[in-house]
């Protein structure tokens, strides 16, 4: 029997959607339709996708170096889309990568003009200096370019083009701070380098530059209106509440302490980037069962995915769509665990889907490995057609609570509509009705499972 691919999983999974979807986005699904199928494979797979509401990605990438055979693999994908008037969303990871190759002539240079790399992020990435990093843009956009003149001659239009793109290029984190204090010519172009905040700011404003000028611009150029993001870039309030799998704490930096958390101050890498979507990470990192002593365990992970969640929704401006990458099943969890470990349940997991669409998240975008897709997909479509009920208030309402309990008790969220209020809450202790307050008015909030809708008088 053919081994199952992600088209067959996603489709066995999910049921067709029979709600109007309206002006809501579809589910996105952080992975690219298989490239080895045949015309009429990914015309039945796109079709049935399609019913479920469901996006794939195109895969942009160039094997054994031909350019060429990388964008008719992605012209076959995307040809069907257009005939069968699909959108197409491009995920062009594979063709953005590497900035920092390697190469001499990007490294790090210290007091005796000597060449060095900083390997702190990855052994296999050498992450040189951010100011020689230049003479790599042409290499990177050629290739954008390529891709994207194909794409426009046949008449393909990109809606959503994205990238994953982390390990590589200006960071801060790491080592990366105590290696440019090294360099003359990070010492050269930032002034306060000892100050971390000024070498954040700096090294944060190159990352956003390098974006904008080889990612966003020439996006734009041949696609005006399309929606351009990466992975875990996106307004914020200051601060980041999750690690990623490769980064590290650096002595020196600012945090705001909770617990065994250290919530780093982040820059607004965003606004000089241009992207014209918001890409948050909503992941249950295992790092939180440790770093929270709340004795409500689930709350080690609903707490700061909240703070998360609230920090992207409430200071992203309205006309831009805020796509969340989301994970349930815990990520980066060890072979052995704690006797005492408890995972966020699915139940939970599936409330804090909705606080997300409560709190100015407008769609999902699951990142999964093929082994957890069945249960993760699970979740999210149910989440997602439930929603369609509350189109109303997901598309024209105004969130109007944005407060995160310090201490595990009920958290609720909720869009107004008029006079009518559609919220969620999640119990963490006990059950019972809780007042709030909307407009000056106060509002009591009934102990219900799921979203619900309730007059505000």
């Amino acid at each position: 029997m053919a081994q199952e691919n992600v088209c067959d999983i996603l489709i066995k999974n999910t049921v067709p959607v029979t709600t109007p979807v309206e002006g809501r986005l579809p589910v996105f699904v952080w992975a690219r339709i298989p490239a080895n199928l045949s015309e009429q494979q990914l015309m039945d797979y796109l079709t049935e996708l399609e019913k479920r509401k469901i996006v794939l990605l195109t895969g942009w990438k160039i094997p054994k170096n031909d350019i060429e055979k990388g964008i008719e693999e992605a012209l076959k994908i995307d040809r069907i889309r257009k005939k069968l008037g699909l959108d197409v969303f491009v995920d062009a990871t594979s063709i953005v990568y590497q900035f920092f190759d390697g190469s001499e002539q990007t490294a790090h240079i210290d007091d005796n003009g000597q060449p060095f790399f900083d390997t702190s992020f990855s052994k296999g990435v050498k992450i040189g200096c951010p100011f020689r990093i230049e003479s790599r843009y042409p290499v990177i956009e050629s290739r954008i370019r390529k891709f994207l003149e194909a794409y426009k001659k046949e008449g393909i239009n990109i809606k959503y083009w994205a990238v994953d793109w982390e390990v590589d290029g200006p960071m801060e984190w790491n080592d990366a701070w105590n290696n440019s204090k090294k360099c003359k010519i990070c010492r050269q172009n930032i002034k306060n380098i000892e100050n971390f905040e000024e070498f954040q700011k700096a090294i944060r404003k190159k990352r956003a530059e390098l974006q904008k000028i080889v990612f966003v611009n020439n996006v734009k150029e041949f696609y005006p209106d399309c929606l351009i993001g990466n992975y875990a870039v996106n307004p914020h309030d200051g601060y980041r509440y999750w690690y990623d799998y490769f980064e590290k704490e650096v002595e020196g930096a600012k945090y705001q302490k909770k617990h065994n958390a250290l919530h780093r101050k982040w820059f607004d890498e965003f606004r000089g980037s241009g992207y014209t979507m918001a890409m948050p990470v909503i992941y249950t990192w295992y790092k939180f069962f440790n770093d929270y002593t709340f004795e409500q365990k689930e709350y080690r992970w609903f707490y700061p995915l909240m703070k998360e969640i609230t920090s992207a929704g409430k200071n992203t401006g309205s006309g831009i769509p805020i796509i969340s990458f989301v994970h349930w099943q815990t990520v980066l969890i060890p072979e052995k665990v704690p006797d005492d470990f408890v995972p966020l349940s699915r139940e939970k997991y599936k409330q804090l889907l909705w606080h997300m669409l409560l709190r100015r998240h407008n769609g999902f975008c699951l990142w999964s490995p093929l082994k957890e897709m069945p249960e993760e997909i699970k979740v999210v479509d149910e989440v997602y057609i439930e929603s369609l009920k509350y189109n109303d208030f997901i598309l024209h309402g105004t969130p109007v609570f944005w407060d995160i309990p310090e201490e595990p008790e009920t958290v609720v969220s909720g869009i107004k509509l008029k006079n009518k209020l559609l919220f969620v809450r999640t119990d963490f202790g006990k059950s019972e009705v809780i007042e709030k307050n909307i407009d000056g008015k106060k509002v009591k909030i009934p102990a219900v499972s799921g979203p619900a809708i309730i007059e505000i008088k």
